[in-house]
């Protein structure tokens, strides 16, 4: 009798224990699978970018989000103004949209929305930032994103263009005779700087709390070929000319800088300085928007211009590609990249066709089936080839954002033997820095010719494509260039089209790898380029 009972009662556990975990499976199953309605309210982002480039990319991150308020059209963001509790709703990126689990739908009415990054619990509608703590800048990287509009239920995907807030403050540092690991214990501290306010999300406005006063220590970032960049985010209107930043390293050996003169600092710029320490003795100047050797000088973005990093997708803190891409024209005027082995390796062209992410669709080509005119391919600045270390950093190169109509001829001929020769010579050097780029007009010729994309929109034909090469080995520098009509080429050698950096500089007008000086860009080393 008591045998029986035991067994009974083991029974009755393995059920318990069998429910137990059947419910922890389906409901962590439930928890992971993000089922969103398509009909729900979600958002296309984009990042305003004048004179700067966000702290970890121009892209939005896995884990990035955002604070949305839904408010009656024409009124100001209050409590009486809400719509449907849409109080401080928190989104998250997914893909490229940003969407919420809670799912949130448009009312019969039309509505507005406000919304801000990175998202955090408020109250009185005032987003307090402290700016003390540098060592994730994603987290005070304040944007703010006013007046996005609904006016019926058809449109759920609501376009949303932030701004940034903040100034941000980068420089390239190199000492001399530093070790592999003496940057990663470093500290750079700038002294007396405000560092709490204070950002209105009814009127967009930010107040600084000016007895706030701290030394910030600035992030910084080992670049693992003898430089480091230090960066701080702070406060639009901050005085930092003569500033001293000292530098401490591990073994307390203590240099410092001077910043020289800067106008007060304004919102959402970026203010860039290349430092050099030898025997500890400082020099540097301000190189405007030039965190890598590849970027071409840039001291004023143009109305309608963006400029966007993309870090790679499977390691984001490495970068890919940059660009300077024109919204109205549709087109990138230069993508910008380095190459060496780590990007190359035996990957699949993926032929996956899509919009960039980090651009508003409405501002890029529509390209899934190629150009509506004959003739012309989908060119690619960054050529698929230079990304194929995997899958996911191939695809990178297919965003539309990366396409220029390119003659067939010159894209299939000269212009893909000069690519392939282009890899060939990552296997000479340590790194290999490359801007190619695509001019819809010239200084003699500046009207613009169109094509038709696959919604027959016009975009910008290039006139010409340029390719300018800055090769490092050890620590010499060695430059060429070459330039190309867009049509069928007279030659199939792309050594007919070579010219010097300089000379290409005065064709483009770009300022083509600025921290190389002219000696450097304005002669060919025939030994090197072979």
């Amino acid at each position: 009798m008591i045998k029986k009972t035991r067994t009974t009662k083991t029974k009755f556990l393995k059920k318990v224990v069998y429910f137990i975990i059947t419910f922890l499976v389906v409901y962590a199953c439930r928890k992971n699978q993000i089922r969103i309605d398509q009909n729900a309210v979600h958002f296309t982002a984009t990042i305003v970018e004048e004179n700067q480039n966000r702290a970890i990319g121009t892209t939005w991150q896995k884990g990035d989000e955002i604070g949305i308020f839904m408010i009656e059209s024409g009124m100001p963001l209050s409590t009486s103004s809400i719509v449907n509790g849409t109080n401080n709703h928190m989104f998250f990126i997914n893909g490229s949209i940003f969407q919420t689990t809670d799912e949130l739908f448009l009312p019969d009415k039309s509505v507005d929305f406000i919304a801000y990054y990175p998202f955090k619990v408020i109250s009185d509608y005032q987003y307090i930032l402290d700016i003390t703590d540098q060592s994730n800048q994603a987290k005070i990287d304040l944007m703010y994103a006013k007046n996005a509009k609904a006016i019926n239920k058809e449109n759920n995907n609501i376009p949303l263009i932030f701004e940034r807030q903040l100034s941000k403050i980068s420089i390239k540092l190199t000492v001399a005779n530093i070790d592999e690991h003496g940057y990663e214990e470093m500290k750079v501290v700038m002294p007396k700087l405000n560092t709490l306010g204070s950002f209105d999300l009814v009127t967009g406005k930010l107040a600084v709390n000016k007895d706030s006063q701290k030394d910030i220590e600035g992030k910084v970032i080992n670049n693992h070929d003898g430089t480091a960049f230090v960066e701080f985010f702070l406060f639009p209107g901050e005085n930092i000319t003569g500033k001293t930043i000292q530098f401490l390293t591990s073994d307390n050996t203590k240099f410092t800088w001077k910043l020289p003169k800067v106008n007060k600092l304004k919102r959402a710029n970026h203010y860039s300085f290349d430092v050099k320490i030898d025997n500890g003795i400082s020099d540097g100047g301000i190189v405007a928007m030039q965190p890598y050797l590849e970027i071409p000088g840039i001291t004023k973005l143009k109305k309608d211009e963006v400029f966007i990093q993309h870090f790679l997708p499977d390691d984001p803190k490495r970068r890919n590609y940059t660009m300077l891409y024109d919204k109205v024209k549709k087109m990138a005027y230069w993508v910008a990249y380095p190459l060496h082995s780590s990007y190359l390796g035996n990957a699949k062209r993926t032929d996956d066709w899509q919009y960039d992410p980090a651009i508003a669709m409405e501002f890029q080509p529509t390209l899934f089936k190629g150009f509506g005119t004959s003739g012309y391919d989908r060119g690619h600045q960054l050529p698929s080839a230079d990304r194929n270390f995997n899958n996911a950093q191939n695809k990178t190169t297919f965003y539309f954002s990366n396409m220029t109509a390119q003659a067939s001829k010159l894209n299939q001929g000269v212009w893909a033997n000069l690519e392939n020769k282009v890899r060939t010579w990552t296997a000479q050097c340590d790194t290999l820095y490359v801007v190619t780029g695509a001019m819809p007009n010239t200084k003699s010729n500046t009207a613009i010719e169109y094509i038709i994309d696959n919604k027959n929109i016009e975009i910008a034909k290039p006139q010409y494509y340029f390719k300018a090469l800055a090769m490092k080995k050890g620590k010499n520098y060695y430059t060429i260039a070459y330039k190309m009509d867009n049509e069928t080429p007279s030659s199939n050698k792309f050594e007919k089209y070579q010219m010097t950096v300089t000379e290409l500089e005065k064709v483009t007008g770009f300022n083509l790898f600025p921290d190389l000086n002219a000696t450097q860009k304005q002669s060919i080393d025939a030994n090197i380029w072979r």
